[in-house]
């Protein structure tokens, strides 16, 4: 299997249509079942069966034997649906991080990232993508305003040129120089 099916059938199974369908089924399954077992015990108990109980204690144990299995069967699946519900807002949660990835791989990196489960590890994984694009954003703000100091000092140099004024074309290529030294720092910072 690729690693496209393996996220396009990671995406399908946390769906909040597919926790839905589970805890449906989960549902639908149990009262099934709790219902077979009652009818299937009342079948059983004619009334031959129940006169040849002694005491009244075997009466109650008999009679409320598919009921306590019912029971039974009822909290399990109340377990096991209490325990698929966070499902869904791990999922919105996961799709808010999607959402602010998307945006940030297009260019947006001002958009944060938000989450409003109490899911500490998504909330910390959160922060830290949000402290990352803003860190990313302020280096490439600081990398375009150093380009535009480039491009004026650029402009002053031709000027100068114009004009036959070596000193100022010296002194402008210097800082020109110095702002190269400023991306270069900029740029040894990232990883590529």
């Amino acid at each position: 299997m690729s690693d496209e099916t393996t996220v396009i059938t990671s995406r399908q199974s946390s769906s909040p249509g597919r926790i839905y369908y589970t805890i449906g089924l989960m549902a639908v399954s149990a009262v099934t079942l709790s219902a077979a077992v009652i009818i299937y015990f009342n079948d059983l108990s004619n009334p031959d069966l129940l006169s040849e109980i002694g005491s009244s204690l075997e009466l109650a144990f008999v009679t409320l034997m598919p009921y306590m299995i019912s029971a039974a069967v009822a909290a399990i699946t109340a377990i096991g649906i209490v325990n698929i519900l966070p499902l869904l807002r791990i999922n919105e949660s996961i799709e808010s991080i999607r959402n602010g990835l998307r945006n940030m791989a297009v260019g947006d990196l001002s958009s944060r990232i938000r989450i409003e489960a109490n899911l500490p590890q998504l909330r910390r994984l959160s922060r830290e993508l949000n402290y990352t694009s803003g860190d990313l954003g302020r280096k490439i703000a600081e990398w375009k305003l150093i380009n535009r100091q480039q491009w004026d000092i650029l402009q002053g140099i031709r000027a100068a040129g114009e004009n036959h004024n070596d000193e100022t074309v010296l002194m402008l290529v210097e800082q020109m120089e110095k702002n190269w030294e400023k991306i270069a720092a900029i740029e040894e910072q990232f990883k590529t």
